[in-house]
């Protein structure tokens, strides 16, 4: 790699403070380090923050077609792949392409007012579909493929692609995933129907949600999108191209959703 992309943590100092020592790091070695919004086109974008800011960079990423990497600096950051300290090595390793990329799904997802496509959006963990105002439930139909699953009355509804399995679909009860599975996962969020679980699906059949009486937000990887009203229709799929993690050879998944709830190998 010859380019890297930086994305800050627009409040977190020690962003920044990394940043500089990678600038004089990578100057020292022949890497031409700038900001990932300049017209330059890099190799790869090095995210520096949290999982919110490895989401921003993500979608830089994914629409230039190359990888991205993740340096938590702070609390854990569940996407990210290195810490702090091993942002100097991974660096170097980026220069000698020696790291390992993992592929993962993105959801494409638009919604609709009739027969007018209002917005569309890319998602790297999930889009969401809830309850527009405080005081209310929603009712939401889903579909997969051309089959109704069911009418769910509940706070909202999520679709997440495996990467996303440990973030709001998480904390509303859903499974994790290993992020290497090939699937869609559809979650409500406190449904008044317990029956309905979490249900994994085919990536390859198109999630079709309807909210036919309520005024509804619209939502991606925790971003904002639109305030649908009643009558509105999302649909989600996973699209053909992956987007492209880098990772350290040592990361491993199981180490890291151990550390994230504090188990020890050996409870």
């Amino acid at each position: 790699m010859k380019t890297i992309g930086l994305v800050l943590h627009p409040t977190n100092p020690k962003a920044k403070e990394v940043a500089t020592a990678i600038r004089l790091h990578g100057a020292s070695r022949g890497l031409h380090v700038v900001h990932a919004d300049e017209d330059e086109s890099p190799d790869a974008i090095l995210a520096l923050g949290g999982d919110g800011t490895l989401l921003r960079a993500a979608q830089i990423a994914w629409h230039l077609d190359i990888p991205v990497l993740g340096a938590n600096l702070g609390t854990l950051g569940f996407l990210a792949t290195i810490d702090a300290a091993d942002v100097e090595e991974m660096v170097k390793s980026m220069i000698t392409d020696i790291y390992r990329v993992e592929e993962r799904m993105m959801l494409e997802a638009a919604a609709y007012q009739g027969d007018v496509q209002v917005c569309s959006v890319m998602a790297l963990n999930e889009i969401v579909v809830e309850r527009g105002t405080i005081s209310r439930v929603v009712k939401i139909r889903v579909r997969v493929g051309d089959e109704t699953v069911a009418r769910y009355v509940a706070d909202g509804f999520i679709v997440s692609t495996p990467t996303g399995s440990t973030a709001y679909s998480l904390s509303a009860g859903g499974p994790v995933m290993e992020p290497e599975v090939q699937a869609m996962l559809l979650t409500s969020v406190s449904a008044h129907t317990p029956l309905w679980r979490s249900i994994v699906v085919n990536p390859k059949h198109p999630v079709t949600l309807e909210t036919p009486d309520d005024r509804v937000a619209f939502s991606a990887d925790g971003q904002p999108v639109a305030i649908l009203e009643p009558g509105a229709l999302v649909t989600a799929r996973a699209h053909e191209r992956p987007l492209k993690l880098l990772t350290a050879y040592q990361s491993h998944f199981y180490d890291k959703l151990r550390s994230r709830f504090h188990v020890e190998p050996n409870d």
